[in-house]
């Protein structure tokens, strides 16, 4: 199991914004540290898939809205992927209760982040005071040591959850009431459909096409359709919306 975990938290440290080494930040923090990228690897090495992917989707559809400007994170949805999923399979959580969880799992991600963002401008100042000196090996010393730090500081403390969180979170659900479980079951579900809102108040312009996701969400609900018939009706009456709708030339030039 001690493999297993390490290998849990090798990825952790390898999807992590600042780790170069899987094709760099598009192999690493947008494939590696996607959650439900993550939540699936975490699956396949601690052979539960199923329980891996309910855990994955809840909390990619939490955090789907999140962007990181200027590299600054509100969560790290990379330890939340991977530390989030691995401890819920541990410690045979409800995995309905996964976005709680993942709020504090987020938290401690970011406190290592910008740690690790201070300690580097100690690095950043002493390459630049090498490349004036023309010391271009000392540039290329100081480019390899903040990923030493960035290592270190990730992966032990993601090996240290992993491995001390699962009697801990053994014991602590077997010991909150059922009414309190309740409660964190109602509050995790909200968090999925709040992360799906800030994407959809990004992403349309005009409030009026929200009633396009209204008319999604009363098809899934009242006529129990799939995903893949929803996914074609919707690729359909897009072609149409765009085929027959009038054209902003057209409107203009009718005035």
């Amino acid at each position: 199991m001690l493999i297993k975990l390490i290998l849990i938290a090798l990825l952790a440290y390898l999807g992590a914004i600042g780790a170069p080494w899987f094709f760099g930040t598009t192999g690493g923090f947008y494939t590696l540290g996607r959650p439900l990228i993550a939540s699936a690897l975490v699956g396949l090495i601690l052979g539960n898939v199923p329980v891996a992917l309910e855990v994955g989707v809840l909390i990619q559809a939490m955090y789907i809205g999140i962007i990181t400007p200027g590299a600054v994170m509100p969560f790290d949805v990379d330890y939340i992927g991977y530390l989030t999923t691995a401890l819920v399979i541990l410690s045979n959580m409800n995995p309905k209760l996964a976005p709680t969880l993942a709020v504090p799992v987020g938290l401690i991600g970011v406190l290592i982040w910008n740690l690790i963002w201070v300690i580097n401008v100690y690095f950043a100042h002493r390459a630049d005071r090498y490349a004036e000196s023309g010391n271009s090996k000392g540039v290329a010393l100081m480019n390899i040591s903040p990923q030493i730090i960035n290592f270190i500081l990730r992966f032990v403390p993601a090996l240290v959850i992993l491995y001390l969180g699962k009697g801990f979170l053994q014991h602590l659900v077997s010991i909150i009431p059922p009414f309190i479980n309740h409660y964190l079951q109602v509050a995790g579900g909200m968090l999925p459909a709040l992360g799906i809102g800030l994407l959809l108040n990004m992403i349309v312009k005009e409030k009026i096409y929200l009633g396009v996701f209204l008319v999604g969400f009363l098809i899934v609900e009242y006529l129990k359709l799939p995903i893949l018939a929803i996914a074609l009706f919707g690729i359909v009456l897009a072609l149409f919306w765009f085929k027959f709708a009038p054209k902003a030339k057209e409107v203009h030039g009718n005035e």
